[in-house]
């Protein structure tokens, strides 16, 4: 499906898939950016935030494998777009957190509604039953992929 990688390997069907299906994903993380105006890694900010409801700018940065420097810039234009807002840290004097506004309560939810019908589309031929056994498998794969993110799996 796609030849051989840069060592001259040919890839096994499944990884050629697996690859394939996040390449389709990441095109379509970047044409909703793209129609909502935002980066890529402001629209990732974006979801972060969505996702945990508050966060401090320094776990946002963790979470996004970025410097606290380059989430201060995204946050600073996410502010300035009246998409994010910063508020006091209810239990750190020190620190703050960052929340959502309306605005972009509205864009993630576009974004999770289109998600949706995105994959219920792809899979509009897939038998319900098959549907549940291939979310069993990518929750598994999940798991497994995130646990041994940090592990050489070379032998």
């Amino acid at each position: 499906m796609y030849g051989r990688d840069s060592s001259g390997r040919t890839p096994d069907a499944l990884s050629a898939s697996a690859l394939a299906f996040l390449r389709a994903m990441d095109r379509n993380r970047n044409r909703v950016a793209t129609e909502s105006g935002l980066t890529g890694s402001e629209l990732r900010a974006i979801a972060r935030v969505a996702e945990t409801g508050s966060i401090t700018p320094k776990l946002l940065a963790e979470s996004m494998e970025m410097t606290t420097g380059a989430v201060t810039a995204i946050s600073n234009r996410l502010v300035a777009l009246q998409l994010l807002v910063r508020v006091a840290h209810p239990h750190d004097r020190r620190s703050l957190l960052l929340t959502l506004t309306p605005a972009a309560e509205q864009i993630t939810q576009k974004i999770y509604d289109d998600f949706e019908a995105l994959i219920a589309h792809s899979v509009r031929d897939v038998s319900p039953e098959d549907q549940a056994r291939l979310g069993a498998m990518l929750s598994a794969m999940a798991l497994t992929v995130g646990s041994d993110a940090d592990l050489s799996l070379t032998a």
